[in-house]
């Protein structure tokens, strides 16, 4: 198998890469098609929390969506219904219905969610800081220091220099060899 990283050759049984360190196994993992082991999300959960923050501003916008547009229909009322307010009127009121509706169903998802959190034993916010604290990013400034646990990696020398230090050990060996059979 070649590193990604760097690009050797190294065996297929290596979980890291010998010259640089890089994790093999999930280079493996990719190419058999396997998942990689992370955090496995929670679909039920993902589909309650949007509909959570998702409802809140709809409500919100409802709410004073419905409030102006009850302003703007008690004017003409006061100003005593008159005929060219006719089309002003019915813009309001049909604001006033629209802005109803996206108020209920805001308020509605947002209970509805909120409620069902709750059976869960959790709550919004408690999710929220339970994801940044296993973001486990560093605050903005800080910069974490990484730390090896092995030696730093040396350059391999090149063909020429490899075969010269190779013939110079054979040498060695075998002269080491030739004295221990004449001290025989």
């Amino acid at each position: 198998m070649f590193c990604p990283g760097c690009g050797s050759e190294n065996q297929d049984d290596l979980k890291f890469c010998t010259r640089c360190g890089t994790n093999l196994g999930v280079v493996a993992d990719a190419l058999e098609g396997k998942h990689p082991s992370g955090i496995e999300r929670d679909e039920r959960m993902v589909h309650l929390l949007k509909d959570y923050y998702r409802s809140r501003p709809m409500t919100l916008l409802g709410a004073a969506g419905s409030a102006l547009s009850l302003f703007k229909l008690a004017g003409v009322f006061l100003l005593g219904f008159p005929e060219k307010m006719v089309p002003i009127a019915i813009l309001a009121l049909g604001f006033f219905f629209l802005s109803l509706y996206a108020f209920i169903w805001g308020l509605i998802r947002w209970n509805n969610s909120s409620s069902e959190l709750k059976a869960l034993g959790t709550s919004a916010s408690e999710l929220r800081n339970s994801i940044a604290a296993k973001s486990s990013s560093p605050p903005r400034g800080e910069v974490k220091a990484m730390k090896y646990s092995t030696d730093p990696i040396k350059t391999l020398p090149s063909v020429t220099e490899q075969t010269t230090r190779e013939l110079d050990r054979q040498t060695v060996v075998r002269e080491s060899n030739e004295r221990k059979g004449a001290s025989d």
